[in-house]
């Protein structure tokens, strides 16, 4: 069986965008696995990966870090159903899987930076505190305060995504993974914040309703 090594907040809450899109891919291909809970202090537990970031697997004997990654070995090791079904979509699932990463989520974490932070561990509050004000550049408290600074940003993204989604069934017609990545990404949000996502967009809701039905993990 694979394990996923999977971060963990407060009362075993999965809180990664990227150990999401990994298990809702294991799931799409049928893959049995079990997870081992990271904590954000629990990094030296990964030192086997040679780096310190999840999602990390093994599998028999395989050890693969990075949810990009990750995807490529499943692809090539379990190959069906396919994540990149068709000639050329694997280039573009990576440019959405780089477009989530860069665009996406620096526009959605301040808003939601605080209500992680008060999902986490309070052993993890401190490392969680250093890194992201380091990060952003102000104290967690400052950022949480200038929320509606940063929900126009927010809800642009939104906007963008809506007008994808609209009238499809999956984000490039047919499932991909890059519905897996939009999907880790809106089930951390969801699972830490009350940040409302669909109220106006309501393609992308219903895309989101036919993902989690499919794939919740």
């Amino acid at each position: 069986m694979i394990e996923v090594y999977d971060l963990t907040g407060a009362n075993d809450l999965r809180c990664s965008p990227f150990c999401a899109r990994t298990k809702a891919a294991l799931r799409y291909k049928n893959l049995d696995y079990t997870t081992v809970p990271i904590r954000f202090c629990d990094k030296d537990k990964l030192t086997f990966s040679n780096q310190d970031r999840v999602p990390v697997i093994k599998d028999n004997g395989t050890v693969v870090s990075d949810s990009w990654k990750i995807a490529e070995y499943l692809e090539e090791q379990h190959p069906e159903p396919k994540l990149f079904p068709v000639l050329g979509m694997k280039k573009a699932c990576r440019f959405f899987n780089m477009y989530v990463d860069t665009t996406l989520h620096p526009a959605f974490f301040p808003v939601v930076v605080y209500d992680v932070f008060e999902k986490i561990e309070p052993v993890d509050r401190a490392y969680f505190r250093e890194t992201f004000e380091a990060r952003l550049g102000a104290t967690l408290e400052d950022i949480a305060a200038r929320r509606d600074e940063f929900r126009p940003r927010f809800k642009s993204a939104l906007a963008d995504l809506e007008a994808v989604a609209l009238g499809h069934e999956y984000l490039f017609e047919i499932l991909t993974y890059a519905d897996f990545c939009l999907f880790g990404t809106f089930t951390w949000i969801t699972r830490v914040s009350d940040e409302p996502l669909f109220d106006s967009a309501p393609s992308l809701g219903k895309w989101w309703e036919r993902m989690q039905a499919r794939f919740e993990v």
